[in-house]
């Protein structure tokens, strides 16, 4: 049996089209498990509907933790099947998904992780933007990644989570999904790095799900009052960190080619990190400590000196230059400070979430830890897996 998990924040009446694509399958053996992640009042009539349309396929259980790793790892708690797959609560599967991914994950018995092209479309759902895209590889260890494959697996596809089909012995094996990372930004690719160390990943040619792009007003919609600037960053830092132990207790850390990778990541997450500060009245400061911390990690690199540049243009300039979702509108925050950006991506990440999440853990896991309304707490232990 195949467990379709998709987690139910504020998607509204677009998690209705969600489901049907689901009960639309060509395979049958299928169960369905909504996770209400305090999903909106409009998401969950959508939720009761179809659990009492459809109680023998379908499910809802409740995550209270916010965050997309919670409610993950509470599908994942949940599920039944041999197999698991996602969905996102705005994305659509195509009829043959389940039975096209099962079927390759059959085929490739050592492969730990199945994924699809995906087609783009448009929020509106009626326009296909780009089909059959691939996502791409994570994009750094460009050049260790063949050197040290023998020791870690570097290189590894980052698909959309509602693309993808795993085995469910791997997913508790490794733990689950990191809840520090709730609740949005490094969570997959974070996962996917310990899913790399358990087996192969498998591609399937065809398409496999219709990836809504998200308007504005729907982004801003689902992350009001729940997506802190300040808690991205340290998800970062929280990553670089993990990467790092990882590499040292592999004895990676003195190799040349590690160290340049290395630094080449820092460079450009510094350099990106700089951009919502240029669009920010007062962060011209804040972005010249990045960029001249980028340009001494990559001198070679001339796009943050070209940035660097740029943060001596008027403020109308590089608002317009730089204005993005995750600006910020409200100011810079008080825990931002010159000292907290200096801290970024050294290797040693403490923050109030580590006390809550669990401490840095070198085998990239932790158990699946599901919080339930009356305040119990259940957890699944899990091996580290084979490196």
């Amino acid at each position: 049996m195949i467990s379709v998990v998709i987690p139910c924040f504020r998607a509204g009446i677009l998690l209705s089209e969600a489901i049907e694509s689901v009960l639309a399958q060509t395979e049958t053996d299928w169960e369905l498990i909504l996770v209400d992640n305090n999903a909106s009042e409009e998401t969950k009539e959508v939720i009761a509907k179809y659990s009492d349309l459809f109680p023998q396929k379908i499910r809802c259980v409740w995550e209270g933790d916010q965050g997309v790793c919670s409610a993950r790892n509470r599908g994942i708690d949940e599920s039944r099947g041999e197999f698991i797959a996602f969905l996102d609560d705005d994305d659509q599967m195509y009829p043959e998904r389940l039975a096209i991914q099962r079927a390759a994950m059959i085929e490739n018995p050592e492969a730990a992780l199945c994924y699809g092209g995906i087609d783009w479309v448009s929020y509106d759902g009626r326009t296909i933007l780009e089909k059959n895209a691939k996502d791409g590889d994570f994009p750094f260890f460009f050049s260790s990644a063949t050197l040290a494959s023998a020791l870690a697996r570097l290189r590894f596809p980052e698909p959309r989570p509602s693309s993808i089909m795993l085995r469910r012995d791997v997913a508790l094996k490794i733990g689950g999904f990191d809840r520090h990372f709730d609740p949005i930004l490094l969570e997959e690719t974070e996962f996917y790095f310990r899913i790399a160390q358990m087996g192969p990943f498998v591609f399937v040619t065809q398409p496999v799900i219709r990836f809504r792009m998200p308007s504005p007003e729907f982004l801003k919609k689902k992350r009001v009052d729940n997506v802190r600037k300040v808690r991205l960053l340290l998800n970062q830092d929280y990553f670089f960190s993990k990467i790092k132990k990882f590499l040292e207790e592999r004895q990676l850390l003195d190799n040349p080619f590690i160290k340049r990778d290395l630094s080449r990541m820092k460079a450009r997450w510094l350099r990106e990190i700089s951009f919502d500060f240029l669009a920010t009245p007062g962060g011209e400061r804040f972005a010249r400590l990045l960029l001249w911390r980028a340009i001494r990690e990559a001198p070679g690199d001339l796009k943050s000196v070209k940035h660097l540049l740029r943060s001596f243009y008027p403020l109308r300039l590089r608002e317009r230059r730089y204005r993005s979702q995750q600006v910020y509108d409200e100011g810079i925050p008080k825990e931002i400070t010159e000292e907290f950006l200096l801290s970024l991506f050294e290797g040693k990440h403490h923050c109030p979430f580590c006390e809550t999440s669990g401490s840095l853990s070198g085998n990239f896991g932790r158990g699946l830890s599901t919080t339930h309304p009356e305040g119990s707490q259940k957890t699944i232990p899990f091996s580290a897996g084979p490196t």
